[in-house]
């Protein structure tokens, strides 16, 4: 049975309840043994943001989504700060970009640049993470400001989380 709904139903249950489930389908903090935090350039309203992402290969989770206007140490830090008060001071795995160094210097934590094998894994994770917040913002377009925007990407990522989740222990990450 096929119930069908608008476009602006779907929205608005996604700003409502999206806040709520902001977390609902993380990891326990104990399996948690690495983490590995990558970011990547989306559209958001019409402007270009990124979205951080922290995700363990051991639970096959993503723990975290970050979004921000630019990328620098201070946003790295911050996101970062959050993962370490949630999971721990875990080893953060990166791709060397400068603005982990200092972040994770700052936060107290290890700071690991990823092999190839890694770093192709973390790639997968953002392209598929980037055409579904992209396929989103097309369909969803956020018409206010831009930190308005950055908060309705961040409900529908919230709700998201669980089916990115499944995605990928249900494929070769295995």
């Amino acid at each position: 049975m096929t119930v069908k709904r608008s476009y602006v139903a779907i929205w608005k249950w996604i700003q409502k309840y999206g806040v709520m489930l902001d977390g609902a389908f993380e990891p326990d903090k104990k399996n948690v043994n690495v983490i590995f935090v990558d970011e990547t350039e989306i559209n958001v309203g019409g402007t270009e943001a990124l979205i951080w992402i922290a995700f363990d290969p051991t639970v096959k989770a993503i723990l975290g989504f970050h979004l921000s206007s630019s990328g620098n140490s201070v946003d790295a830090y911050r996101f970062i700060m959050k993962l370490v008060k949630k999971y721990g001071r875990k080893p953060i795995y990166t791709d060397g970009a400068m603005w982990y160094t200092g972040a994770c210097k700052w936060a107290g934590v290890e700071h690991i640049v990823f092999d190839f094998n890694e770093k192709g894994l973390i790639e997968r994770i953002n392209e598929y993470v980037k055409d579904r917040t992209e396929a989103f913002d097309d369909l969803f377009p956020c018409r206010s400001s831009f930190s308005n925007c950055l908060d309705h990407v961040g409900n529908w990522m919230a709700i998201y989380s669980f089916s990115i989740i499944t995605h990928f222990q249900q494929t070769t990450l295995q």
